[in-house]
């Protein structure tokens, strides 16, 4: 018996694609590179991101003008070249993550 992928997590993940922002900081400053969301969470995200990031690190996701602290947990390559597919962990949970949706172009719906 298959049990869907929802049951293992914490929250509920609502599929979420919009721009963002990912800042890091390196030994040469802070690196602010654009981002897209794949999904979020209350308690995470998942990105799409190009430039070098790596689990463990902490890292600031701007959904709006507002930072959201998060932690790097996981990586994978991405489709495209030097794209990777990122796995952030919130610091502080997000309220709803179905009211950061005020884009027209951005697409919802639960995910299993």
């Amino acid at each position: 018996m298959t049990v869907p992928n929802q049951d293992f997590r914490r929250e509920k993940r609502v599929s979420f694609t919009t721009r963002a922002t990912l800042a890091t900081t390196s030994g040469n400053g802070n690196l602010i590179k654009d981002a897209s969301t794949i999904d979020l969470s209350e308690s995470g995200a998942k990105v799409r991101f190009s430039g070098e990031i790596r689990p463990g690190q902490v890292v600031e996701l701007f959904l709006s003008k507002r930072p959201e602290p998060c932690r790097v947990v996981w990586t994978a390559p991405g489709e495209a070249r030097q794209e990777l597919i990122v796995g952030l962990e919130f610091t502080r949970h997000l309220p709803d993550p179905q009211s950061l949706q005020t884009s027209a172009s951005s697409k919802s719906g639960p995910i299993n």
